[in-house]
């Protein structure tokens, strides 16, 4: 009963609550300088933004294995440092792609990989690394989840990084929401849910959740965009161990 609850006062709390500026992710709001210190661009030969990515240390940036998986490693490069795509910024050209090996690419379980640099990336005041969370994130927690992704589905990408602050989902309530996808729910999923017309589009894909300066999250698959159904993203706590047998 108490989880019921606690449930419908969390979706309560989120279709009365006032309007936002309707800015991006989808209905985000623009970082400032010293936000998000460890998020990646992910992008092609030709400098074009594919997917966000979280740096792990000076040679690993986590992402999905969707955006990665088929990739060449010394054809992909990573950008950090800067809260603006069009920023001119040195280029970390990649090395090796590690998917994770349980990787379903029908259901997006286990949608992570670690992309490794050819050269250490230069560590500074706006390039830092962020830590891995090992704690299981519960229900109706706070979070916010950071990307560079498509202003509206099939957009053009957010020139600005950008912010949103979302609620976690328990995995039942997150696959009862989603409806005919709900199927695709598994032990690594982890759900937020947010109003209509907020929530993660094309290229937010390894975009970082963040709780308290720790990655809880990595941003993998919605309905798109912003329908007012759930995201879904990696859990950290389920891959933690994988990913620090290599970083």
């Amino acid at each position: 009963m108490f989880r019921a609850v606690l449930v419908l006062s969390v979706l309560v709390a989120i279709a009365t609550a006032g309007p936002t500026p309707d800015r991006r992710i989808v209905g985000g709001i623009v970082t400032v300088a010293g936000d998000a210190p460890w998020m990646v661009s992910l992008r092609n030969s030709l400098n074009s933004h594919l997917c966000g990515g979280t740096l792990l240390s000076n040679r690993f940036v986590l992402s999905t294995a969707n955006c990665l998986m088929g990739r060449i490693a010394t054809a992909t490069m990573a950008v950090a440092g800067s809260r603006f795509l069009n920023t001119v910024a040195v280029p970390y050209w990649g090395i090796q792609i590690i998917v994770h090996p349980n990787y379903n690419v029908n259901t997006l379980e286990n949608d992570v990989a670690l992309f490794q640099t050819a050269i250490p990336f230069i560590l500074t005041q706006s390039v830092q690394p962020l830590a891995l969370s090992a704690d299981v994130i519960g229900v109706a927690v706070r979070a916010r989840v950071f990307g560079w992704g498509a202003t509206q589905a099939g957009g053009g990408n957010s020139n600005a990084l950008n912010f949103l602050n979302v609620n976690t989902l328990s995995n039942e309530d997150c696959a009862n929401f989603l409806g005919a996808e709900g199927w695709r729910i598994g032990s690594s999923s982890l759900c937020t849910l947010t109003r209509e017309g907020q929530g993660i589009c094309d290229r937010d894909e390894g975009g970082a959740l963040v709780l308290d300066n720790y990655a809880i999250g990595v941003a993998s698959w919605g309905i798109p965009c912003a329908t007012g159904r759930p995201d879904v993203f990696v859990r950290i706590s389920s891959v933690r161990s994988w990913i620090l047998n290599f970083i």
